[in-house]
């Protein structure tokens, strides 16, 4: 597990950067578009909370704008996106941000009526949502050439997490979602990283957040996990072929998890250590068989 810091020297090259986001009226993705403004990035954002996202983009300014935007709602993020465009000229940077916890008790709980058709709202944001942003985000990178995408993932895409069943398979998701992209889009200039925040100090946490401090557990500030966005978005804009920690540029397929208010990059050795917990033949066998399905003599197209 590394240690990821930011570069303050990188930050300079959000000057005049477009950046579109969803969900940021309050809590991290609020405080990633006051991040993103403070250095001159102009940011086109959405959500569904109005009167605070109308509030941020006054108090911003004119390089600061927002939309009303449901995520789940593909039009609206089509709008999200044209508006940008219309308004700044093109796309640099997408941040798939927009999220919702669950509110009451587990679809899966013993005592819920099996006859009524469960809320899936978390998957119809966290997850169809994402699957949206990146999607319409690609199609935008793509006209300049390539740029930034970073997802919002959570502790729980990764790791077990009882009574959050909906929410954990939204997150879980989204790091799918990264490693189904991340070999297609770097070809195009678009590198694609995750973020996996632990505990932060949002509304999202108010049911646990007392239990947490007395255990005397780490916490991050919003602020923690919006410079964790940051980091992704200007990781690649480095000179010399280095960036964070000397880590040899592209920077992409990441995935960053926000502990304490520290940012720690676990993929790389996750994948180095295949052989370990896969086993050494198994990881041969596999290596091969994904470089079939990758080849250029391979297409999903074909099927049937």
């Amino acid at each position: 597990m590394a240690l990821v810091e930011l570069d303050p020297s990188l930050l300079s090259t959000l000057k005049d950067k477009v950046v579109v986001l969803t969900g940021g009226a309050i809590g991290i993705g609020r405080s990633a578009v006051e991040q993103f403004h403070a250095n001159g990035a102009k940011v086109v954002f959405g959500d569904v909370i109005d009167e605070p996202a109308q509030e941020l983009a006054s108090t911003l300014g004119p390089s600061v704008r927002y939309m009303h935007c449901d995520t789940a709602c593909y039009a609206d993020q089509l709008a999200l996106f044209a508006t940008a465009e219309k308004e700044f000229g093109h796309v640099d940077i997408v941040v798939a941000n927009a999220g919702v916890g669950q509110q009451g008790k587990d679809i899966y709980a013993p005592d819920q009526d099996i006859n009524e058709e469960p809320s899936l709202k978390e998957i119809d944001v966290n997850l169809k949502g994402v699957l949206f942003t990146a999607r319409i985000g690609q199609h935008y990178l793509r006209k300049v050439g390539g740029g930034d995408l970073v997802l919002l993932s959570s502790i729980a895409g990764f790791k077990e997490m009882g009574g959050l069943t909906p929410y954990m398979a939204s997150k879980h998701g989204v790091i799918g979602l990264l490693r189904a992209l991340r070999l297609t889009a770097l070809p195009e200039n678009i590198r694609i990283n995750v973020i996996c925040p632990w505990m932060t100090k949002t509304r999202l946490v108010a049911p646990v957040e007392g239990g947490w401090y007395k255990l005397g557990l780490p916490t991050n500030e919003p602020a923690d996990v919006a410079r964790a966005i940051i980091i992704c978005a200007t990781a690649n804009r480095g000179t010399g072929g280095k960036t964070h920690e000397g880590a040899v540029l592209p920077f992409s397929g990441k995935i960053l998890y926000i502990a304490g208010g520290k940012a720690y990059e676990i993929e790389d050795k996750l994948q180095e250590l295949e052989p370990e917990w896969l086993g050494k033949e198994n990881s041969e066998v596999l290596a091969k068989g994904q470089a079939y399905l990758q080849s250029d003599g391979t297409s999903w197209d074909s099927l049937k």
